[in-house]
């Protein structure tokens, strides 16, 4: 019984490890809009917006992987 809740256990906190890029990226395009450190108007808003979440999104990835591949 205590192996079943130690493997789900490193389960969630590898899940969770995995998909903390992907909130942090996240959660930085939420701060920037709203402590208006950046306006509509920014020049190459939209282009910044997507460079942050492909970094999220592929470091996420990235560490998922790692972790799949290391799996045993």
């Amino acid at each position: 019984m205590i192996n079943y809740f130690k493997t789900q256990t490193l389960y969630i906190l590898k899940v969770a490890t995995a998909l903390a890029p992907c909130f942090i990226s996240m959660y930085l395009l939420f701060w920037l809009g709203k402590h208006e450190v950046w306006l509509p108007e920014t020049p190459h808003r939209d282009k910044i917006t997507i460079i942050i979440v492909a970094m999220g999104l592929a470091l996420s990835f990235i560490i998922y992987s790692y972790f799949d591949k290391h799996k045993k």
